[in-house]
């Protein structure tokens, strides 16, 4: 048997623990000395410990920082690349953005002048006495006149200083005749068209005779200005410019309304802008430098608050003011000057200086005579007289009584000679009447 060794075993030496590095110092700050400065390492006063420099924890803010500020470089840098837009719309016209200075106020001459008027011998205009007249104008020289009647037919009317005017029927048109214009050297006729031939615009010119083709026609004026021979148009839903030439009328302006356009005229200040008024009451302002598609189909191209009672058959403007005429014998005048610049909208309901017409005895649904000429406004009412007003003080110059027995006037102009004497005329039933102002 083997002996036993008597060495003792030695003892097996524990496994040494694996070295570990020392831990970061967590030594808080004091309250009294405040965090002290550890080289590498930032104080967290929310956490209470000390972080590396370079960790993510320490420099989080920083970062959103820098971030946020390369952003707002970035943008800038990219609005000043950008080119700048520039919006292309046209100026404003004079009516709607000065206040004109030089406006005449009202005087006692005028009322002297229309007095002469009213005691002034009449003369009556033989035309086409089988059907009633719907539409008159009278020429610049004040010696022509257009008479335009029911049935289509237009006559020109030589006024001169004779007892007895003399008239020559012109070239007629399609259906009823309901605007015409002496523009430049040529009429211009609107017709509505019937069951036998559509309406249109006829141009006039010695025998020559010119054809804009629609079927409703309600109105056309031209711009007062020299310039270019431009119609305003007002049709079913629309209204239009025509430039007219020799050759042909070509449509050069058009824009969608919601309703028709009864009434057109041009602002003394601009060839390009005119007022249109609609069937559904409302005055609009159109500018034939502005796209088509920035007009509004309720308000034109400008916001306007610029409204009667019912269909507007007549609108004249003279500088800043509107005058217009509806249906039901309402005429009302609009200060269109924008009194503030700080104002959002060009007009409200408050720039309506004066109810010039409302008789008592009313005929609804009626388009009477009106005709705007200068600053003077001119409106027959149901009740067989003629008001006359002006628009630099809305004062009324002068009331025409016509004979009782005699049918409504339905049509009606006047102008100025250039002594500054006035000359009507107005249409009753089928006769044309001539008022012309002496001082003898």
């Amino acid at each position: 048997m083997a002996g036993r060794s008597r060495k003792r075993p030695r003892p097996q030496s524990p496994t040494p623990a694996p070295t570990r590095p020392p831990p970061a110092p967590t030594v808080a700050a004091s309250a009294n000395n405040g965090p002290r400065t550890i080289p590498g390492f930032v104080w967290d006063a929310e956490k209470q410990r000390y972080f590396p420099a370079a960790s993510r924890s320490a420099t989080s803010s920083q970062q959103r920082d820098e971030l946020r500020e390369t952003r707002r470089i970035q943008q800038v840098e990219q609005t000043q690349q950008q080119p700048a837009q520039v919006k292309d719309t046209p100026a404003l016209p004079l009516i709607l953005r000065q206040r004109s200075l030089n406006q005449r106020p009202m005087c006692s001459s005028d009322r002297l002048r229309f007095m002469h008027l009213n005691g002034s011998t009449s003369r009556v205009i033989n035309t086409n006495g089988q059907s009633s007249v719907s539409a008159l104008a009278i020429a610049s020289d004040s010696q022509q006149a257009a008479v335009g009647h029911r049935d289509g037919s237009l006559w020109r009317a030589e006024l001169g200083d004779s007892t007895h005017p003399t008239a020559v029927a012109l070239l007629g048109g399609p259906g009823e005749l309901v605007s015409v214009r002496r523009i430049a050297d040529r009429f211009i006729s609107a017709h509505l068209g019937n069951e036998h031939s559509g309406g249109g615009l006829v141009a006039i010119a010695g025998r020559s005779r010119l054809r804009y083709a629609d079927s409703s026609v309600f109105t056309a004026s031209g711009p007062p200005l020299c310039g270019p021979l431009n119609t305003a148009v007002g049709l079913t839903g629309r209204v239009s410019v025509a430039a007219i030439s020799d050759a042909r009328m070509i449509e050069v302006f058009s824009a969608q309304t919601k309703t028709d356009i009864l009434s057109t005229t041009f602002a003394l200040d601009s060839p390009h802008v005119f007022i249109g008024g609609g069937r559904d009451g409302r005055v609009r302002i159109f500018d034939t430098r502005a796209a088509s598609a920035q007009h509004d189909r309720k308000r034109g191209l400008f916001s306007a608050a610029l409204a009667l009672q019912s269909s507007v058959h007549g609108v004249g403007a003279h500088g800043w003011r509107l005058a217009a005429a509806s249906m039901d014998s309402a005429v009302r005048m609009w200060d269109v000057r924008m009194p503030d610049e700080r104002r959002s909208g060009l007009f409200t309901a408050d720039d309506c200086f004066g109810d010039l017409q409302r008789p008592l005895e009313m005929l609804s649904a009626t388009r009477l005579g009106f005709a705007v000429y200068q600053d003077l406004v001119a409106a027959a009412g149901s009740d067989n007289q003629i008001r006359i007003w002006s628009m630099s003080s809305g004062d009324k110059l002068q009331t025409i009584v016509l004979p009782p027995s005699a049918a409504t006037c339905a049509a009606i102009d006047l102008t100025l000679s250039p002594a500054g004497l006035p000359t009507l005329i107005y249409g009753q039933s089928s006769s044309v009447t001539c008022l012309q102002a002496s001082t003898q």
